[in-house]
């Protein structure tokens, strides 16, 4: 199971009404986080995880439908970042199930925020940013250095934190 955490705003659009849960995730990576961005007129999601601070970035509308469109999204990502194949199906197994939850992390918020800032200095200053797919916004997100972590960045945490299943 794999706790997922949107914002106020962003379970409005959902549909949802969330709660707060003292669960926690089962995954490797553990819990995630999502907002709702734009990025010009692009309507977009900003997920991003809280161990690692590894950033899936999606299509916003259906917004009903993010949980089901979320673990595809994940998949994609870490299967352009993490070197075994193994160490990604444990983790998309571990988050079939998907339980929805209030915000918890302020620093995860934090997080988000500078991301959704990045993504606007490259909307402003590189000029393929705009019709760049999610993915590369996505790699992009994860290659950035963040002080969050103890691993240069969240593509360096996430690949530890995944190694550190299979032993």
């Amino acid at each position: 199971m794999v706790i997922f955490r949107p914002t106020s705003s962003l379970a409005a659009k959902m549909g949802l009404k969330i709660a707060a849960t003292p669960l926690r995730s089962e995954t490797r990576l553990g819990d995630w986080y999502a907002k709702d961005i734009r990025l010009g007129t692009r309507h977009m999601v900003l997920c991003v995880n809280e161990l690692s601070r590894l950033a899936v970035v999606m299509d916003g509308a259906p917004y009903a439908s993010i949980p089901e469109r979320f673990p595809a999204a994940v998949r994609q990502l870490l299967e352009a970042t993490v070197p075994s194949t193994k160490e990604i199906e444990l983790e998309l197994a571990a988050m079939q199930t998907i339980s929805i939850a209030k915000t918890s992390s302020r620093s995860v918020l934090g997080s988000m925020n500078e991301y959704e800032l990045m993504l606007g200095y490259m909307r402003d200053f590189e000029p393929n940013t705009g019709s760049m797919n999610l993915l590369n916004l996505s790699l992009k997100l994860s290659d950035s250095p963040t002080s969050t972590v103890t691993e240069f960045s969240p593509k360096l945490a996430a690949i530890r934190l995944l190694s550190a299943r299979t032993k």
